[in-house]
């Protein structure tokens, strides 16, 4: 038999549940339309407050474009160019102190100084802003070192790749007022970096090591020479009791007359080399001189004038947001104060 006051009890609980979960729904959608309505009156309070100070927007955006067009006129012009050295004996870390002494020179603007090491005149260092220097990396190596980078546990990997790596071929970046003080500065930095001492003596003990390594090879290669006749000679002789093969017996070992040519050109190669490095005197070559550009760094006034203007409309957005969240705080305070009262 079914208990009445049961069957009245789990009606009871079910309404109760239908209750809850309406109550529950009916939260959440006034949660979201609240939500949606805050971002409204957000909106709205936002071009409230545009509107009432269009005079002061409009006013920094004009101190701004002033202000960009002034530092124009202000600020002096400046001009940048570069010059890609190359150098078989030495690398580009190797004269950082020299190049970094003369920027530093160039920050402290002790031009007397600057004057007396590159031997220039006293107004043409003058216009010398800064002077860096800047490795160039080979794309390849660059994409070897990133993946390095990215990979965890290649810390090793990486420095040893970088040491091995480390490119000869490097630029120096200038900065300059005047244009025409590019002209011979590129020699006058060469004739400097070779002035160092730590770069003398290394290129001094690269050369001698070039030397003794032609020597050697030269004597290997007659070495080659004196071996070459003698299997020339073998061949000359009747071929009685010679195989088919291209071996010739000498001194009861085989030898392959190809790998022999082979390694003569090779030294022949090498030697080539060698010459060509002593030749040209490489120890420092102006691979790219610096050249003049006619555009400056700082910008021109149609650019500082625009730069101005978005500064000023930056300042202004900020102004106004400041002020809207100022109006925001307020009226939360007001409506706490009522609960309160209440």
């Amino acid at each position: 038999m079914n208990n009445p006051e049961i069957n009245n009890s789990k009606r009871n609980n079910s309404s109760e549940e239908e209750i809850d979960l309406n109550k529950l729904f009916n939260s959440v959608g006034k949660g979201i339309s609240n939500f949606f309505k805050g971002l409204f009156r957000v909106f709205f309070l936002f071009l409230d407050t545009v509107t009432a100070n269009l005079k002061i927007i409009g006013l920094l955006i004009i101190i701004g474009g002033i202000l960009g067009l002034a530092y124009t006129f202000i600020a002096r012009p400046y001009y940048e160019s570069r010059m890609t050295l190359g150098s078989v004996y030495y690398r580009g870390q190797f004269i950082n102190n020299s190049i970094l002494s003369l920027d530093l020179l160039c920050k402290e603007k002790n031009f007397n100084a600057i004057a007396n090491i590159l031997q220039i005149p006293k107004p043409k260092a003058a216009n010398l802003k800064s002077i860096q220097i800047e490795p160039i990396v080979s794309p390849s190596t660059q994409l070897l070192i990133d993946l390095y980078k990215e990979t965890e546990g290649n810390k090793r990997r990486l420095d040893s790749l970088i040491l091995s790596t480390e490119d000869t071929t490097f630029q120096i970046k200038v900065q300059v007022f005047d244009t025409t003080a590019l002209n011979g500065l590129d020699t006058s930095i060469v004739n400097y970096i070779l002035k160092n001492k730590f770069v003398k003596k290394r290129i001094e003990i690269e050369r001698v090591n070039l030397k003794s390594r032609k020597a050697k090879l030269i004597k290997e290669s007659a070495s080659l020479d004196t071996l070459k006749r003698s299997i020339a000679l073998s061949y000359r002789m009747p071929a009685a009791g010679r195989s088919g093969t291209n071996n010739v017996i000498l001194d009861d070992k085989g030898t392959n007359p190809i790998d022999i040519y082979r390694e003569d050109l090779r030294f022949y190669d090498q030697i080539i080399k060698i010459d060509r490095l002593l030749y040209i005197n490489s120890e420092l070559e102006i691979i790219d001189p610096f050249i003049a550009y006619g555009k400056s760094v700082n910008g021109s006034k149609v650019k500082n004038t625009l730069i101005g203007l978005l500064a000023g409309l930056i300042l202004a957005l900020l102004l106004i947001i400041a002020k809207v969240i100022n109006t925001g705080l307020t009226k939360m305070k007001l409506i706490l104060k009522r609960e309160d009262n209440l």
